[in-house]
């Protein structure tokens, strides 16, 4: 066996050449990748699940899936312009989806409403 020192790789590394905000940033991206693949993978399920499966539906959305799993494995923390982009593109298929589940109607509202105290106090003691 040979010297330790001369088997360690760590100090021919160097630096890290990002931020720790660009770092933060690229797990964020990468997690709204894996996220974005997910809601894929239901909508491939749910469109599979029908009376009459689209095979067209489920190609493009296969397709869809993949062009995420692309787009997270060739992101770099260094561009800061792509990890936003990724970041803004995953965050608006999101929202739709979550959007589009909300059966019901007001419930928002109703939250809101059931939060609040009675008399429009903050309950604050003011």
């Amino acid at each position: 066996m040979g010297n330790l020192a001369d088997l360690t790789v760590l100090p021919a590394l160097g630096k890290a050449r990002w931020t720790t905000a660009q770092i933060f940033g690229y797990e964020i991206a990468l997690e709204a990748v894996r996220q974005a693949i997910g809601a894929c993978a239901r909508r491939i399920a749910e469109a599979e699940a029908a009376d009459e499966p689209d095979q067209d539906l489920i190609a493009a959305l296969r397709a869809e899936q993949a062009a995420w799993a692309a787009r997270g494995e060739q992101l770099d923390p260094l561009d800061t312009r792509a990890v936003s982009r990724v970041r803004v593109d995953a965050d608006n298929l999101l929202s739709v989806d979550d959007e589009d589940e909300d059966d019901d109607e007001g419930a928002d509202e109703q939250d809101d409403e059931a939060e609040e105290e009675p008399g429009g106090q903050d309950g604050r003691g003011d």
